[in-house]
């Protein structure tokens, strides 16, 4: 009896061991018909499992194939022990039927074959749905995303039209129309009937938008367009009947610099512009856009041809020499295609100030660059920085913001020394691409400002955090919320740097920063803003390596449709606080979880929360986790 006893014990105690730490993650939900994954947290080689392969498969690498609907146990398995996880196969909901449009103030249904499901609108001010009916009633004109769920992330959606009986589209075509001729004239909202307010001016077919000049004078030509959702809508549009043509007046400025644009117009449309010498200035034919090359005068000339005759009228203009600071934005990934924003920046020495003085748009429309200028400067130190629309979005990639000539931080970026009077010119920005990374780690930390002693008084909010790789490419980016915390995740294993950018402050990087499979994951990379020696400096409280604790804390799915599974490992019991706050630091989620000791599961409702970008903490003796989560109804 007391050698059975004792077998007891032992088998106890290696059972215990086994779980004590997590082996393995993964999700807890999965879609009939998609692949899911799973990962080890060991070096060791072990063997993955499914207990019910008819719900779902797994092959040697995590990856599971979700088949049915059911639960089945994923296993992994090493000589060290084994670990496993339940896994909860969902119905992939089938596509939506029903009507794509509805009008405000009416309702249709809309169905789904798979039962048991609920239903939301991406924007209730557009559009509500009923949670359990799939009624969608019209709140006002635009389109909206209908979803259906059956929970675990399984969804199936439809884009809805809610049409507005406040809208007719403007009448498009000539202005003018010649005695005895035809013009065509159209509106984009079908449907509609034509009419002229003078049929002894112009008449016009009811149905074809034809009109025909029979004297001169004017006529309002109405397009009037009865509603599928209710009332009688109407657009107009005056038209000149002529006897001969006119080339009308030219107006708009003389004078443009090299490398600037003006605007030239006319009072009749429909005419063509030409620069009697391109090599001054160049105009576009249609716009009116007038383009200074080199200092000179040109004659410009709007024509139009007109009921048989064509007439010519002309404008001198002239071009100044170039004065100030051009170049090109140069893209290393190819043809950009998009919005490029270039800034003038001016440093101040006596107050130590970067300021940005002025500023431009361009469209690139498939270039490999894109020109700019700066005209009329004084006499100053100046510096120039560029950045795409996408990469000042946040969370986005893509080209990666740069100073002149291909620095990512104002302090090593070239200073252009201008002088009143004089061209800098190929003064060019060189780009770099940043790319999207993929892994399990993450890299988290705050700012505060303080004393140079650094004291920590107030934290620093809307400070941008940028990460490098171990090549010096900046890889992510995004900003420190209303705790001073900033977080990177998805990160795979190698080599950091993270860098807070603020102007008119030094940096010295959070550096050395190695993330591997065993320890994915640093959550102290913190730093101090000094407000009297203008630095920002690493604050390596603890170890400066990644955190090896055993202790974990893994939360998914993410994003995530409504439910947030938080599974923990701990070594012993302790209390942890679970915040989740918007980016302004409010907070939606708090509560306070008893982590058993080993492993455990904890589920959070966010259903009733708006999509978004949310931060969560779980904060505990040993756990300091900190993430982003994507909330995606």
């Amino acid at each position: 009896m007391k050698k059975l006893f004792t077998l007891s014990i032992v088998a106890l105690l290696v059972l215990i061991g086994s779980h004590a730490q997590a082996l393995m993650s993964g999700p807890r939900y999965a879609c009939i018909g998609t692949t899911v994954h799973f990962y080890d947290s060991t070096l060791l080689i072990g063997t993955w499992s499914s207990s019910n392969v008819s719900v779902a498969t797994i092959d040697s690498t995590g990856a599971v194939y979700a088949i049915s609907t059911g639960v089945t146990v994923i296993s992994y398995t090493t000589t060290s022990g084994s670990d496993t996880l339940m896994l909860y196969v969902r119905a992939t909901p089938a596509a939506i039927s029903g009507p794509s449009t509805v009008c405000t103030g009416s309702t249709i249904t809309l169905t789904d074959a798979t039962t048991g499901g609920t239903w939301s609108s991406s924007n209730t001010a557009i559009a509500t749905v009923g949670l359990s009916t799939g009624i969608v009633t019209g709140v006002a004109g635009g389109t909206v995303s209908i979803n259906y769920s059956t929970g675990g992330g399984c969804s199936a959606s439809k884009i809805i039209t809610v049409g507005s009986s406040t809208f007719i589209d403007s009448i498009l075509g000539p202005s003018f129309v010649c005695v005895g001729s035809t013009i065509n004239l159209y509106d984009s909202t079908a449907g509609g009937t034509w009419s002229s307010s003078s049929t002894s001016v112009a008449t016009i077919g009811a149905s074809t938008g034809v009109l025909t000049g029979v004297s001169v004078g004017t006529t309002n030509i109405v397009y009037t367009v009865t509603s599928s959702c209710g009332g009688t809508l109407t657009t107009s549009r005056t038209i000149s009947v002529i006897a001969s043509g006119s080339a009308g007046t030219i107006s708009g400025p003389t004078t443009v610099m090299a490398g600037s644009n003006i605007t030239l117009t006319d009072g009749v449309s429909g005419g063509t512009w030409t620069s009697g010498s391109t090599g001054v200035a160049t105009i576009n034919a249609s716009t009116g856009v007038v383009t200074g090359i080199s200092a000179g005068a040109t004659l410009i000339t709007y024509s139009i041809t007109a009921c048989g005759t064509t007439s010519y009228t002309t404008y001198t203009v002239t071009v100044t020499a170039f004065d100030g600071i051009a170049g090109n934005v140069y893209f290393s990934h190819g043809a950009y295609y998009g919005n490029v924003k270039v800034w003038l920046i001016n440093y101040n020495p006596s107050t130590h100030m970067l300021t940005a003085i002025d500023s431009q748009s361009i469209t690139c429309s498939g270039a490999s660059s894109v020109a700019y200028s700066f005209p009329g400067l004084g006499t100053d130190s100046f510096r120039v920085k560029a950045a795409t629309t996408d990469s000042m979005l946040l969370g986005g990639t893509g080209y990666i913001p740069t100073y002149h000539d291909s620095a990512f931080y104002w302090f090593n970026a070239n200073v252009i020394n201008h002088f009143s009077g004089t061209a800098d010119v190929n003064k060019n920005i060189y780009m770099d691409y940043g790319t999207t990374t993929t892994g399990a780690g993450f890299i988290a930390g705050d700012v505060t400002t303080g004393a140079n002693r650094g004291t920590s008084t107030t934290y620093a909010v809307g400070m941008i955090v940028f990460l490098t790789d171990g090549s010096n490419r900046e890889i992510a980016s995004t900003y420190t919320n209303s705790t001073g915390a900033y977080i990177f995740n998805n990160l795979p294993v190698g080599s950091y740097k993270v860098h807070p950018e603020a102007i008119n402050y030094m940096t010295t990087d959070y550096d050395a920063i190695t993330l591997s499979s065993a320890h994915p994951t640093l959550s102290a990379a913190s730093f101090v803003q000094h407000t009297v020696s203008k630095t920002i400096t690493p604050t390596r409280v603890a170890v400066n390596n990644v955190n090896a604790n055993a202790n974990s804390i893994v939360a998914f799915p993410n994003p995530t449709s409504g439910k947030l599974n938080i599974n923990w490992s701990v070594a012993s019991s302790e209390t942890a606080t679970i915040v989740i706050a918007d980016i302004t630091g409010r907070e939606v989620f708090k509560s306070n979880v008893e982590l058993n000791a080993g492993n455990g599961y904890y589920s959070i409702d966010l259903s009733n929360i708006n999509n978004g970008l949310y931060v969560m903490s779980v904060k505990s003796a040993s756990i300091n986790y900190n993430n982003k989560i994507q909330v995606q109804h």
